[in-house]
Order: C-alpha cells, then structure tokens, then sequence
C-alpha cells in the first residue's frame, strides 16, 4: 500500500512536471517560468525569514479556521442530529445559509473583527463551519435506529453510546468534509490575504505579480500547493488510524 502510494504521487509528480515544462515551451517563459527555476528558486527563499514569515502567517489562520470550524461544527452536527426539537430549531436556518456566498459579507466581518487576522479566520470559519456542520448532521441520521435499540438493550451509557456507535459512525464523514474544507479553505485564505494584510502567501503571490516577478509568484503557489498536500496527508494518516474497515 506505501509502494503504491509513493508511485501515485512520483506519477502525479512527473505528469505535473511535464505538463508544466510543456506550457513553459508554448508559452513565454517569463510568464511560466521553468519548472526547475521555480523549484530552486522556493528552496532559497524558505531558507529565508521573510518568506518564512509569509508560510506561518497563513498556516496559522488556515489551521485556526480548520480547527475552530471541525470542533464547532462537529458538535452542533452531533446535537441537532440526536435532538429532534433543536434539529426543527435550527436546521432550517443553517439550510438557508449554508448556499449563501459567505465571502459577500467579508466588508462586514472586516467592520466587526477588524483588518487583523480575527477577520481572516473568522471568514474562513465561517464558510467551513456550514459544510462541516451538514455534513456530521446527515451522518448522525443516517446511523440505523437498531444500533440504538442495540446499545439500550445492552445497557450502554451515553459516553459509551458515542464512543462506539456515533464517533464510528460520524468519522468517515468528518474526515471527508475536512478533505474538502481543506481545498475551500485553502482558496478562501488567498482571496482573504489579498485585502488589508502585509503577511501570507495570499499576499506575497499578488504582491509578487504585481511587481511581475513571475518566479516568486509561481513559488508561492508552489508552497501553498504544498501546504494543502501536507494536510490532505495528515487526513490520510487520520483515516487509515480511525477508519481502518475502508
């Protein structure tokens, strides 16, 4: 399984590498600069604080929102999935929110947290906490109600009634909603970063660009590309320890 699993990533490496020496070839080179160029050019650069500076500032926010958005949202999943009353409550209401573009209220989460960076986590909790929060809920449903039935014939208490039949039952749901809060929230962080901040590669990649230094442009991309590959893989190390009947 490791074998395979390294081969799929050297053959997305080399296809990824291919294609992009390819544009390289067809397109001006100062627009797509070269591959190896680009891959030089981000190993220097993390050697230095300034750069540096730009990857903790938005893996900090992209985690805190993550973390915030998966406990959060997890619980209030888990409650309004087991309580019928609050399920009627407040289900409706985070239906009708979950499509609306939360990015359209980011001038009022600025007026309400600030320019820091409480508004940028705060905007990209927001949009994660709905996904995860419809998701965990629609999990809880879907637990047969013999397992219930199951648990108080067998005397279970409520700890042991979550431990072994809601946690199991929920965990592949969450583990796949972080798989795609990762992607959304990895997008959200840069179009946050591009308004009112000095810090984060959202903001060194325009910055970049519009200063047509295409080098650094493309290895910030490359970075942050290499900050969603590096949570996608701690998703799968979490799966393959929790969910080990896939």
């Amino acid at each position: 399984m490791i074998r395979k699993n390294i081969y799929d990533l050297f053959s997305g490496l080399i296809f990824v590498i291919f294609f992009w020496y390819l544009l390289h070839f067809i397109i001006d080179d100062r627009i797509i600069p070269n591959p190896l160029n680009t891959i030089t050019n981000t190993i220097n650069l993390l050697f230095t604080w300034g750069f540096l500076k730009h990857i903790l500032y938005s893996s900090y926010r992209l985690i805190t929102a993550v973390f915030l958005a998966l406990t959060m949202g997890s619980l209030l999943g888990i409650l309004i999935g087991l309580n019928i009353r609050l399920e009627k409550l407040l289900y409706p209401v985070i239906y009708i929110l979950f499509p609306v573009p939360k990015a359209a209220f980011m001038p009022i989460i600025f007026v309400l947290f600030g320019l820091g960076d409480s508004s940028k986590i705060f905007l990209i909790y927001l949009i994660l906490f709905f996904q995860i929060v419809v998701s965990v809920h629609n999990a809880v449903k879907n637990i047969p109600k013999e397992y219930y039935i199951s648990a108080a014939s067998l005397g279970l208490s409520k700890k042991e009634l979550y431990k072994h039949i809601i946690l199991p039952a929920i965990i592949p749901s969450i583990l796949t909603s972080l798989r795609i809060c990762v992607g959304i929230g990895i997008a959200v962080l840069f179009f946050a970063e591009t308004y009112a901040t000095k810090f984060g590669l959202g903001y060194y990649i325009m910055n970049s660009w519009s200063l047509i230094n295409y080098l650094n442009m493309y290895s910030g991309i490359l970075v942050l590309s290499g900050m969603g590959f590096c949570l996608f893989s701690v998703v799968d190390v979490l799966e393959k320890k929790y969910v080990k009947w896939k």
